[in-house]
């Protein structure tokens, strides 16, 4: 045999004894089908449909969830300003309202020890008596140890303020028997005013900005004017939407500093001085139902806007913070004139406290504000 015969027997010998395993035991068959992520003989899978919720990511799912919840809660607590057409979320209750202004109080107590000046002070006397006027002209309450005035000298009763989101029935935060105290802080570098449900806190270096009595009631009018208004119930209410949207975008993957600047400057600051438009207008009504000059309003924040100016080069007026340019509300303030001048007018009483107040004037003019102890004043 010769050799090339014998390697060529052995190589199919080689070639016909391999123990191989076969890929598959199947036997072809003259017509295959084609099963797609399924076994032979089940029908083929149907494409599955972006909007059926079982072919959803749990993640997804517990977006949308929330998302219809919270969208049907919102809804569910609108509510609309007459006065200014806007809609607003509220879910806070009258009685949380009345008791961010006992903590408000006790915090300024507190942070203000040693500066709040007793009520028996002259600047603090002149101050109560601003406030108190301003509440018991539209029956919203009266200033705590005092006894309760009835509001017919200054023909004001309570609820005429609906229209600009007020309560029209007294509750905790405001009303006939709500008692309110005042603060007035001796800090003369500090131009500043503000109220909460049942607490006025003024600072003394807003006083020489009033320059009179008037001024000042243009000024706590309009503070008490976010109380009547609801405003810090609608702040507290508004932190519950931003959660709810830093959640939602938290989800989608968006950055917190975007999600952040967005909140701020498309939501909380328009909003803001959309409130304190409506604050002004309020105080505007509240100081002439009260037979103040409402003209001194537009001059008071026409002396603000020039104190802005002055110091906004140096540092953040704390006054003027996401308000409204001066220049803007001295013209809405201005328009809405006539119509406080008519509510003083209609009022037979105004003509006899004009003439007190005038001559409480001629007095106060006869006293230097240097000699009254215990008094800094000071620009910022």
């Amino acid at each position: 045999m010769s050799l090339s015969f014998r390697l060529f027997s052995r190589a199919r010998t080689i070639y016909r004894t391999p123990n191989i395993r076969p890929f598959s035991s199947t036997q072809i068959r003259s017509e295959v089908r084609y099963v797609r992520f399924g076994s032979p003989g089940e029908p083929p899978h149907k494409p599955r449909h972006p909007l059926d919720y079982r072919n959803w990511d749990p993640r997804v799912k517990l977006l949308v969830l929330g998302g219809g919840l919270g969208v049907a809660y919102y809804f569910s607590h609108l509510e609309q300003v007459p006065e200014t057409g806007r809609w607003r979320f509220m879910n806070t209750s009258p009685e949380t309202e009345a008791e961010i202004g006992d903590l408000t109080r006790r915090q300024m107590q507190n942070e203000f020890h040693g500066k709040i000046l007793p009520s028996n002070h002259p600047m603090a006397h002149h101050v109560r008596r601003v406030v108190s006027r301003i509440l018991t002209a539209s029956n919203l309450g009266v200033l705590h140890g005092e006894q309760p005035a009835h509001a017919k000298l200054f023909g004001g009763s309570f609820g005429d303020f609906s229209e600009f989101g007020a309560s029209t029935r007294p509750n905790e935060a405001y009303g006939p028997r709500k008692e309110w105290d005042v603060i007035v802080v001796n800090e003369g570098k500090v131009v500043n005013a503000m109220a909460t449900p049942g607490t006025v806190v003024v600072f003394t270096g807003i006083l020489p900005v009033c320059q009179n009595e008037e001024g000042l009631a243009a000024v706590l009018a309009h503070e008490i004017g976010h109380v009547v208004a609801r405003h810090t119930a609608e702040r507290l209410s508004s932190q519950v939407v931003w959660f709810g949207l830093a959640a939602i975008l938290h989800l989608l993957g968006i950055d917190y500093f975007i999600m952040s600047h967005l909140t701020t400057f498309l939501l909380e600051l328009p909003n803001s001085r959309t409130q304190e438009r409506e604050a002004d207008l309020i105080g505007l009504r509240l100081m002439s139902k009260a037979c103040y000059d409402p003209g001194a309003a537009p001059a008071m924040f026409e002396r603000l806007g020039q104190l802005e100016k002055s110091v906004m080069s140096r540092k953040a007026f704390e006054f003027a913070q996401t308000h409204p340019a001066s220049e803007n509300r001295v013209k809405y303030l201005e328009a809405a004139l006539p119509k406080a001048y008519q509510i003083v007018e209609s009022n037979p009483e105004c003509a006899e406290v004009r003439r007190q107040l005038d001559a409480f004037r001629e007095t106060a003019h006869q006293v230097k504000i240097d000699e009254i102890p215990g008094l800094r004043f000071g620009h910022s």
